[in-house]
């Protein structure tokens, strides 16, 4: 084991995280335990808020005050600190909105701890941030992969991170306040579990007993960090887990943490051996890795917000009844699960909202780590972490934004069917938090903001051979797993009808809202598009006008690049219906004949935004004799659907759908999005902007 005194005394961060009228919370990982106070500055300089409670004017109290400090010990070399400052005006006189603030961190003989130097904007002497009365831009994206291709629709690299693009966007608006977004969320696919190259698992296994001080087994016996690629493969495999990349899976809390600090500005300093083979991810890995000093700056100068999707875990997490079954049917499958979610409480979820993580929740997961050998606390880790459903929360900005952990809340319905996103408890959750916000606010005159994980309005076309595909799998592809749920990710909304019905009706109907923005990633491509809701009820019917706005990948771009415009995307109006279960219908319905019928009880009409290009589209360069004649196909069918709806398809600046890596920022005016735009490039000279329009 390497001495201690090899590690960096901050591990990762000053992230800022969840920042209100009320409150500011920064986050940070160190390998020894740290005393610190959190200090909130205004623009001239004074300071209006801190961690430490001020002297109680009451002399009869002589306790000295507390610091609001929450620090968490998960190994032997990693510690996890929650910092909270409150105004210093007391009761609840909140911090100054709309205006520029910044902070500091110091130790306990009151100087400025050194990283802080590291995180500053160019120009300034402390990260800052804004706290918005109204929301007027925020920034999000998903799915970053370190070695993942990062590629535009024309196949040129890029060879930043998308996240230091946004840390160039920042220093440049420093005092712009109305081109400065005042929010990042991270959607999803925060980390790649499943996708871990041999040069980075080398490192991560010896990082990861460092950390935590030992190597602590599966329940079936093996070490993580003594596994070599075959057995970790097999042990995948021996869990159930149904991921079919070639790279190999994290399987300890260690190696999780490991990835985390990595991923999270990477100030542990990892760096590509030499004797590295050149291939393209090793390329990727090595742009990826120079640009997070920049990423550094992008944490620590924006309220950032994170929520979990299935590669945070693994490929495929409960995407099925099935698929969990399976799973949780190994303790040592259940295991991983559970490393996986301790590892996202402590990295992701914990600086999202504080308050929704009980002590006793917190002492679990450290009981667990600091005495592994004891089978009763492993036993209790693994049933919470399992039935753990509260990583959905809300911010009570104008409008409210609706954050929604669509993993851990699922309803399988049958073994191999696609899932409810949200089952009937989140639903009544997702009232219960509306309630508390309403009574907080006035807020039924907004629109409001959904975070989804995936889009809520998809592609009908693509999602539409899914379930073919998906249907197709029960006759020819069972023995095979070729059309597999697993190959097929069968997890859109609408796979499953009534679970999608029944999450738009209960924002219409159960929560008032005519109108809902929707805010995603997941699917490696980026669009807008509008959608209008008609579900049939008495006595009339209910319309909810919905805009969906996508932004994916951060960093991995699917091989398929320019080709799925060939699906003609979003660019004409798609129509769907669903039908309900027959206890649904009117009691006539459900006598004699009217069993055997269906009845239509909603559709949705989804209209494509065109996005506009930066620069024009370049002439395509052929390399097969054959893609000249599909190039001509395609500009000559569009031509044709051009000349039918009046839709511009042929224009070199127009883009329905892009597989450029990107980090999205939203603008909204009076409490409607007006439009999307998607930096990107390494000079974001390759950005790509949506004029949304109102909503119907």
């Amino acid at each position: 084991m390497e001495e201690k005194s090899s590690l960096p005394l901050v591990l990762a961060g000053p992230i800022l995280r969840r920042v209100t009228d009320q409150s500011v919370t920064v986050w940070l990982a160190s390998s020894q335990p740290l005393s610190l106070t959190l200090r909130v500055y205004d623009s001239n300089g004074e300071q209006v808020g801190c961690s430490i409670p001020p002297d109680s004017p009451d002399p009869r109290i002589m306790e000295p005050p507390k610091s609001r400090q929450h620090m968490v010990s998960l190994g032997d070399n990693l510690h996890i600190t929650l910092l909270e400052a409150r105004s210093d005006r007391g009761g609840d006189n909140p911090f100054p909105c709309g205006k520029l603030l910044t902070y500091s961190l110091f130790n306990d003989d009151g100087q400025e701890l050194p990283e802080i130097a590291d995180v500053c904007l160019a120009g300034e002497s402390r990260p800052g941030f804004y706290i918005a009365n109204e929301l007027r831009m925020l920034a999000y994206g998903s799915c970053r992969k370190p070695h993942g291709p990062s590629f535009d629709d024309q196949e040129n690299i890029q060879q930043k991170d998308s996240l230091a693009l946004l840390a160039e966007h920042l220093a440049e608006n420093v005092h712009t306040l109305d081109n400065r977004p005042s929010h990042l969320f991270l959607v999803g696919d925060q980390i790649y579990a499943d996708e871990i190259i041999e040069p980075v698992m080398d490192y991560l296994q010896k990082l990861a007993v460092q950390l935590i001080g030992k190597d602590i087994a599966l329940p079936c016996g093996a070490k993580p960090g003594k596994l070599s690629s075959e057995e970790r493969t097999q042990l995948k495999k021996d869990c159930g887990l149904t991921s079919d990349c070639t790279d190999m899976h994290l399987i300890g809390f260690g190696e999780f943490a490991a990835m985390y600090l990595l991923m999270l500005g990477n100030r542990i300093n990892f760096t590509v051996p030499d004797n590295a083979p050149d291939t393209p991810a090793i390329q990727s890995l090595r742009h990826f890795l120079a640009s997070q000093p920049q990423v550094r700056k992008t944490f620590a100068n924006i309220p950032t917000y994170m929520m979990f999707d299935d590669h945070d875990v693994t490929d495929d997490w409960n995407l099925n009844r099935s698929w969990y079954n399976q799973v949780h049917s190994s303790i040592s499958g259940s295991r991983v699960v559970s490393n996986a979610l301790a590892a996202l409480w402590a990295f992701q979820a914990w600086g999202n909202e504080p308050a929704h993580f009980p002590q006793d929740f917190i002492d679990t997961i450290q009981e667990h780590l600091i005495v592994p050998e004891r089978a009763d606390a492993a036993k209790h880790y693994d049933f919470t972490l399992r039935q753990f459903h509260h990583w959905s929360f809300i911010l009570p900005t104008t409008p409210p934004i609706f954050v929604l952990d669509c993993r851990t809340q699922r309803d399988f319905g049958t073994f191999n069917s696609p899932p409810k996103l949200l089952d009937r408890y989140a639903m009544d959750a997702l009232h219960e938090a509306w309630f508390k916000l309403k009574a907080q606010s006035n807020q039924d005159t907004t629109v409001p903001i959904f975070i989804t994980g995936t889009p809520v309005f998809g592609f009908s076309v693509i999602e539409g051979v899914q379930q073919f595909a998906y249907r197709m799998g029960f006759l020819f592809g069972v023995s095979s797993g070729m059309l597999s749920p697993s190959r097929l990710d069968i997890e859109s909304w609408i796979a499953n009808g009534q679970g999608f019905s029944t999450f738009l009706n209960t924002i219409r109907r159960g929560l008032g809202y005519k109108k809902a923005t929707f805010i995603a990633g997941d699917v490696h491509y980026s669009f807008a598009n509008h959608a209008t809701y008609t579900c049939q009820t008495e006595p009339e019917p209910l319309h909810l006008e919905c805009l969906q706005l996508t932004s994916s990948a951060l960093r991995n771009t699917p091989e398929t690049g320019r080709a799925l415009e060939t699906f003609l995307a979003n660019d004409i109006t798609k129509v769907r219906r669903g039908h309900s279960k027959l206890e649904s219908l009117q009691w006539w319905y459900r006598i004699f004949f009217w069993r055997f019928l269906k009845k239509d009880t909603w559709k949705i009409e989804v209209t494509g935004i065109p996005g506009k290009a930066q620069h024009p589209r370049p002439k395509p360069t052929f390399k097969a004799w054959w893609e000249p004649m599909v190039a001509a196909l395609l500009n000559t069918t569009w031509q044709w659907l051009e000349k039918r709806d009046g839709k511009p398809r042929t224009d070199p600046n127009t883009y329905w759908i892009t597989c450029r890596p990107n980090v999205g920022l939203v603008y909204l005016q009076n409490g409607e999005v007006t439009k999307q735009v998607l930096l990107s490039g390494d000079g974001r000279d390759n950005t790509l902007t949506y004029e949304i329009g109102k909503q119907a």
